[in-house]
């Protein structure tokens, strides 16, 4: 006695709708999965990157505060405003949102 199954019968046809809502369903959270993981991949590659202009802005800072140190030795004053003006007047900006102390509050984030 041969085993035949239609694909009319109501149980298969359920069965097979079953599996491929089962595949669909499986590929969907991949996709998901996968653009979900790009984007935070995308979002920590963004994190280390401010982190490093942090830390670049902290040294630059430094390096200026100690070249204003040596001037003051010599000539009494600074030059801070001075040189900063010199720049401004070539037409770059400085947004001051990253001020000495800020910078400091930041390092506290990062765990410095």
């Amino acid at each position: 006695m041969a085993f035949e199954v239609a694909i009319t019968d109501p149980s298969v046809q359920a069965s097979i709708i079953s599996a491929l809502g089962g595949i669909v369903a499986a590929a969907i959270a991949a996709i998901a999965a996968a653009v979900i993981g790009k984007q935070i991949s995308g979002r920590k590659k963004l994190q280390v990157a401010l982190l490093d202009a942090v830390d670049d802005i902290e040294f630059l800072l430094a390096v200026e505060q100690e070249h204003c140190n040596l001037h003051k030795e010599v000539s009494e004053e600074s030059f801070k405003q001075r040189v900063r003006q010199s720049v401004r007047d070539q037409g770059l900006e400085w947004s001051g949102r990253f001020t000495p102390g800020r910078v400091r509050s930041m390092s506290i984030i990062k765990g410095k």
